[in-house]
């Protein structure tokens, strides 16, 4: 019996000291943290990863099918416009096309031979003829040759060097086919030299970005080959939520951060692009994104094409308005609301609100600069309460 009198007795004196605690505390008032209204400068921005890209990027295709030489250029290296970066050659045929072509080259070497033989001929009887000629009009102005005979003789002279033009021109027709010949057995038998080839130019200064194979290979027309840009004019790709895209303008100030440097980089938007596409976020929400393509001013020489940066996108700023921390205000009915402090008590004040961002909440009414307001109000916090500050 005396045992549990005295764990009573203890008891007691703990709820007591409970009561008075709780009772004191009351008298003095429940610890919050709090902040003035302020007057100053606010900004509003959406931050979002980005990705930088070469804003004029060349892609050099192989223009047909053929056999590509090896190129000698890497992946950094500064070309000029025209350059040539390497040569596409005739396919490499079978033995059967090798043994075609070449016959084909030796028939036309022939028909070339024999037309150069009908040449001579021809030119040879021109000249006969030319004389004779000559001889008859001396006999013709002797009265020794009728005129009807000089002007057989003159005829004859005429188809001659009729004839010799022709087989000129045929000389000619077989000295293409010839060229052509040689030309198709050029690709099929690597024996005969692989010509000078399509060559392969940049078609504009700047640095080569990728070169998808350097090896001597065969590729199919429309393969890629390398691609050329200039890394001085990068441009960012940031894509954001629908949402955010229809307060971002072309010309609002971007700065990049988290991109390696030591040193913020300045841009602004140029595009922000009207077509939005779906994407599946990591914790597997489907999303509706936007494009907003980004100038960067003064890239660094470090910065490349495909790096990953932050962007930090301005929709909003403001350099003089009345703000409070936005972890001072909250909503009850539809309705802003802070807690203020006037005379060491909590008062539910209802505010009018315009901006906000992520640390700051524009005031338009309801409190004045000065104020001082109740940061994350807990549910212990009711108007009239007794409150003091933290220190």
């Amino acid at each position: 019996m005396k045992k549990r009198t005295r764990w009573l007795l203890i008891a007691g004196v703990v709820l007591v000291g409970i009561i008075l605690t709780a009772l004191s505390m009351r008298d003095e008032g429940l610890i919050v943290e709090v902040a003035q209204v302020r007057q100053g400068p606010m900004e509003v921005s959406i931050t979002e990863e980005g990705k930088t890209r070469v804003r004029e990027r060349y892609a050099v295709f192989a223009p047909t099918t053929g056999r590509i030489s090896r190129i000698t250029f890497d992946a950094g290296d500064n070309v000029e416009a025209g350059a040539i970066l390497g040569r596409l050659y005739p396919l490499p045929g079978s033995q059967r096309d090798i043994e075609m072509a070449t016959a084909r080259v030796s028939a036309a070497e022939a028909l070339r031979r024999e037309v150069d033989v009908r040449l001579d001929d021809a030119r040879n009887q021109l000249a006969q003829l030319e004389r004779d000629v000559a001889r008859a009009n001396v006999l013709a102005s002797d009265s020794i040759l009728s005129a009807q005979e000089l002007e057989q003789s003159k005829l004859t002279l005429e188809s001659a060097r009729k004839q010799v033009v022709s087989i000129e021109a045929a000389l000619e027709a077989a000295d293409a086919e010839v060229a052509a010949a040689r030309a198709g057995l050029l690709g099929t038998d690597p024996s005969q030299g692989s010509g000078t080839g399509i060559a392969i130019r940049a078609p504009s200064s700047g640095t080569i970005l990728r070169v998808y194979d350097k090896s001597e290979r065969v590729v199919q027309a429309g393969v890629p080959l390398i691609e050329i840009g200039d890394s001085r004019g990068l441009e960012v790709v940031v894509d954001v939520l629908s949402e955010d895209a229809v307060r971002i303008r072309p010309g609002d100030q971007v700065t990049f951060i988290n991109w390696g440097g030591t040193v913020d980089l300045n841009g602004r938007v140029r595009i922000v692009e009207p077509d939005a596409f779906t994407e599946i976020s990591a914790l597997g929400v489907t999303e509706q994104r936007v494009n907003v393509i980004a100038d960067i001013f003064d890239a660094p020489e470090m910065l490349g094409s495909g790096f990953r940066v932050e962007a930090r996108i301005v929709v909003w700023s403001e350099d003089d308005v009345l703000t409070i921390p936005s972890s001072g205000i909250f909503q009850d009915e539809g309705m802003w609301n802070v807690f203020a402090v006037v005379d060491g008590r909590a008062q539910l004040q209802q505010v009018d609100i315009g901006q906000r961002s992520a640390e700051l909440v524009q005031i338009l009414g309801g409190i004045a600069e000065g104020d001082v307001i109740i940061l994350f109000p807990s549910d212990q916090i009711e108007d009239g309460i007794r409150v003091r500050s933290e220190g």
